[in-house]
């Protein structure tokens, strides 16, 4: 089984949500490979950051996340237009051999919390909003440790842009928290 591993952070506690495009690319048959880029390229964890004000804390508002510009940078040759800003780009490849095709699966972890001392914010409390495609649809962290988000056909190339969120259902103690999640991309 061929694995890949990818992870962006999140540090809790605004911006405007603009569009974003996805697309799926055939590639040529050849040897096996996988490959996933969750936000910058370089091994760079991309970090989501949200500003909750005291306000609106607990009411049901939305908190769209931040994050830098390289977190949603283009994937040559095949993606070459920059996700819309505050964006975090989800791009997997999966090839096969000739006349032997199998199914990649991308899958999160988002079971844990985040952490600001001994206060916590499961992960459960946050989602993310895809635009311009299916291959990943809007959503919310379940808590499993391996929520699928995507299986597709060898030999392909998938990239969305998402943007994360904070679905502030809870008032939660002051502080800044902090976590990770972990997406992996399977090809048996």
């Amino acid at each position: 089984m061929m694995t890949a591993r990818a992870a962006f952070a999140a540090v809790a506690f605004a911006a405007l949500a603009l569009p974003a495009s996805a697309i799926t690319v055939v590639v040529a048959d050849g040897a096996p490979e996988i490959a996933l880029r969750v936000g910058a390229t370089g091994g760079t964890i991309s970090q989501v950051s949200f500003a909750v004000a005291a306000a609106t804390a607990g009411t049901g508002t939305l908190i769209l996340g931040t994050t830098n510009a390289a977190a949603g940078s283009a994937q040559a040759p095949n993606f070459g237009t920059a996700c819309a800003g505050n964006n975090v780009r989800i791009w997997a490849r999966a090839r096969s051999t000739a006349f032997s095709p199998r199914t990649a699966t991308l899958t999160v972890n988002g079971s844990g919390n985040l952490t600001s001392g001994a206060n916590t914010i499961p992960l459960t409390n946050f989602g993310w909003v895809t635009s311009g495609g299916t291959e990943i649809a809007s959503g919310n962290f379940t808590g499993s440790p391996t929520q699928a988000l995507l299986s597709f056909g060898t030999t392909r190339e998938v990239s969305v842009c998402k943007r994360f969120q904070f679905l502030n259902t809870t008032i939660y103690p002051s502080g800044t928290y902090t976590g990770q999640v972990t997406y992996s991309l399977q090809m048996p």
